[in-house]
């Protein structure tokens, strides 16, 4: 195991690994997931950004009252390379090229994240998009121009969360999806 990495339920935080649960979605097996080192549900970060995730976590709960949810944090390159060929089979490379940065692989330095907002009293996640807007309502201010009430919530939700994200220390990553977040220390061209 990598020292580096922590496990981010033992600080408190809540999350669980994208792909552990949706792998069938990808075209991936259990055994293919094992195979690269995914073994659970548990989500992995750096260590040296445990603490300000915990700062994130609880602004999150004074300012937007709902906790920080990790949906995935470290990826080794082996599963990069996993997700990004079975991607690749089912989309094509140029769609697998636009959602997966392969070159750089920010998640491999477990200093990269995607986030969600989760609603403790109801035990689920706030959505920040309607699937139903297709894969470009990933992309930040998709929902800048929207005049209709979930639009409007969807769009300031993300704006919130970035803005949180930014003022410790994380940027939105060069594929500029709402929820996709580098660490100030991680260098990947944006």
């Amino acid at each position: 195991m990598n020292q580096d990495l922590v496990y981010i339920d033992e600080y408190g935080l809540l999350g669980s690994n994208f792909y552990w649960y949706r792998f069938a979605d990808y075209g991936i097996s259990k055994d293919e997931l094992i195979s690269v080192g995914l073994t659970s549900d548990r989500v992995q970060v750096h260590k040296d950004i445990i603490s300000t995730l915990q700062e994130i976590n609880w602004e999150f709960q004074e300012t937007l009252n709902c906790r920080l949810y990790i949906k995935e944090g470290y990826r080794s390159a082996e599963l990069y390379r996993l997700v990004y060929d079975k991607r690749v089979e089912k989309y094509g490379q140029e769609m697998a090229d636009k959602l997966l940065n392969i070159k750089d692989m920010p998640h491999a330095s477990g200093k990269a994240l995607d986030v969600a907002l989760w609603d403790q009293e109801e035990d689920k996640e706030i959505m920040m998009r309607s699937r139903g807007d297709g894969p470009e309502s990933l992309l930040t201010d998709f929902y800048k121009d929207r005049t209709d009430e979930e639009g409007e919530q969807y769009h300031n939700l993300q704006v919130k969360v970035k803005s949180i994200m930014e003022k410790y220390g994380f940027k939105i990553g060069p594929r500029n999806e709402f929820f996709h977040f580098n660490h100030s220390s991680l260098n990947v061209r944006h």
